[in-house]
């Protein structure tokens, strides 16, 4: 083996070494991402966890406003539907009354 030969050698082992340090250097830094992932992940469900709550104990202190809007609205639409009835009654009898005059009014002629 000639010098020349030996420098080659040198040079690939000297890389190999470079790459196994390499490698190694992005074995740590995946644990790590692995490890920061991990941690994030346990943050988040803790998180959702307490907004999940929060919205519970909300939904529980807005359910009687809640019902009170829901007969609030029904009690309203019932005396809109009674309103409108009784227009409708009286639209009809002063239509019938108008009616009426006019053919009087033909049948007299004036």
């Amino acid at each position: 083996m000639n010098s020349e030969e030996r420098d080659g050698i040198h040079k690939m082992s000297y890389e190999l070494g470079q790459n196994a340090k390499e490698l190694e250097n992005l074995k740590d830094a995946f644990k790590d991402h692995e490890q920061q992932d991990d941690r994030r992940h346990t943050e988040n469900v803790s998180l959702l966890k307490s907004i999940n709550d929060e919205i519970k104990e909300l939904r529980e202190a807005l359910a009687p406003v809640a019902s009170f809007h829901k007969r609030r609205l029904a009690l309203i639409a019932s005396l809109g539907m009674m309103l409108l009835a009784g227009v409708s009654w009286a639209l009809g009898e002063v239509a019938k009354w108008a009616i009426g005059w006019v053919a009087i009014k033909i049948k007299l002629g004036g």
